[in-house]
């Protein structure tokens, strides 16, 4: 064992997990001008989806692209603030980390908004794919922001947070029947949903907002979400949800407690028998309240994309065809039948060919290397895994969102998938950076190495 490194715990030997969790709180670095910045651009965009005034501004030409240019300042001062003034306390960032953890999805992005460009200006198509690679891009600046901040902490934990504040909104108003077709929160179920987790895992601290009895409270309200949406992707979601707390905590926890296996075994007859309740209910209804996505229109996207595909399926259209197209098929009120293919995968293999979905999904697995390497594993009990943990689901599961649904094209929510999936990144190189220390809010603890 280590002496040197043991000798600050014999002096300072560890307080309760509640005195840690309030030190790490008043330890934490406080935000500074460009954190404002960036989480500002993401809490414009929650609020966007919430929509509690009904102002669809997520739909308006002025104010769609907002959030981004908001949070792009905050990557753009950091930066500034970083090369004028570097932290003297840390360690130099490793050249080109970001580049190259996230190469794949950079040269995917770069293409798509270069195809873009072509059709607009060439061809005068104006419905391009340019939101989908300009949003797909910003993965890597929200990396970025939470690379070089040092309150990268403080960031996370305000917008999951906040994501849980309008999300609980959202969910309320789903189950007192208050929205209609046009505010379901449909396609937000990869937002809302695994919340679940981090409030699963997160540590107890002071205050009802940090107690256990508070964090399984949100935890079961946000697994029940997955309900309230009635829709079959929402319940795909629930499911992966609750899939992956299985694997990160809860298999560990059903073998050491038998409290919480007894709490298990109870919620599960429980909602077996709610189950049963609903099935009856909905049964009665003659299908009324069961979950819709029309799928003779789906089927009909699909097999326009699907054929796209078998003409050109080495590079599709290379991005320079319109993004959507017009269906006379059917007969669709929304945007009078000019609409996306309700697969956000579809049209990457459609307009991109193979080459599109190597690159997308190397992408992802390259970034899901990096985050269970460094940010994922193990079963640390500290605030910034816990949200590393919520990210890594959000991101997840966001993949079944836009396999089934057009979201890449849509600003606001393309804006808060791909901020999430960077954050996670940025997350993930923090610590590799830093593989000698575990980090509780922003609180650096040593760890000490005992050998045989």
């Amino acid at each position: 064992m280590n002496l040197q490194a043991a000798l600050p715990m014999l002096n300072n030997p560890p307080r309760s997990p509640r005195a840690g969790w309030r030190s790490a709180m008043m330890a934490t670095p406080t935000l500074m001008l460009s954190d404002y910045w960036f989480l500002a651009g993401l809490i414009l965009a929650l609020l966007y989806m919430a929509d509690p005034f009904m102002l669809r501004l997520d739909k308006i030409g002025p104010t769609k692209h907002l959030p981004l240019m908001i949070s792009l300042g905050g990557v753009l001062l950091a930066s500034i603030g970083h090369r004028l003034f570097p932290p003297l306390s840390r360690e130099p960032l490793p050249r080109w980390q970001i580049l190259k953890a996230g190469l794949p999805l950079i040269l995917l992005g770069i293409w798509i908004v270069i195809g873009s460009l072509y059709a607009r200006k060439h061809s005068g198509i104006n419905n391009t794919f340019m939101t989908v690679g300009l949003y797909m891009l910003f993965t890597f600046l929200a990396a970025r922001m939470i690379v070089l901040s040092p309150a990268r902490a403080n960031i996370v934990r305000r917008y999951l947070l906040a994501a849980a504040g309008f999300s609980a909104f959202m969910v309320l108003r789903m189950a007192a029947g208050v929205s209609d077709k046009t505010m379901s929160y449909h396609e937000l179920e990869a937002l809302i949903i695994p919340l679940a987790v981090y409030f699963a895992l997160r540590p107890a601290g002071p205050g009802l907002l940090g107690s256990r009895l508070m964090g399984a409270f949100m935890t079961l309200f946000f697994l029940a979400a997955g309900l309230v949406f009635r829709k079959n992707t929402g319940f795909l979601v629930l499911a992966m949800t609750m899939a992956y707390l299985w694997i990160v905590e809860w298999r560990f926890r059903f073998r050491e407690s038998t409290s919480f296996r007894f709490v298990s075994m109870l919620w599960i007859v429980l909602m077996m028998i709610a189950g049963i309740a609903a099935t009856a209910y909905l049964s009665q209804q003659r299908g009324a309240l069961m979950p819709s996505g029309n799928p003779q229109y789906r089927l009909k996207t699909y097999e326009v994309a699907i054929d796209r595909f078998k003409h050109s399926p080495g590079w599709g259209t290379g991005f320079t065809a319109p993004a959507t197209e017009k269906f006379t098929a059917y007969e669709i009120d929304a945007a009078h039948g000019v609409l996306a293919t309700h697969s956000d995968v579809l049209d990457l293999a459609a307009h991109g060919g193979v080459i599109a979905l190597s690159l997308w999904l190397w992408g992802y697995v390259r970034i899901s290397v990096i985050s269970m390497r460094y940010a994922l594993g193990g079963r640390s009990r500290t605030d910034m895994r816990a949200a590393a943990h919520a990210l890594a689901c959000m991101s997840l599961t966001s993949i079944v969102v836009y396999a089934f649904n057009p979201i890449l094209l849509q600003p606001a929510k393309a804006f808060l998938m791909w901020g999430q999936l960077g954050m996670l990144l940025g997350v993930a190189l923090h610590f590799s950076s830093h593989p000698g220390h575990v980090t509780s809010g922003s609180k650096t603890t040593a760890i000490i190495e005992i050998k045989p």
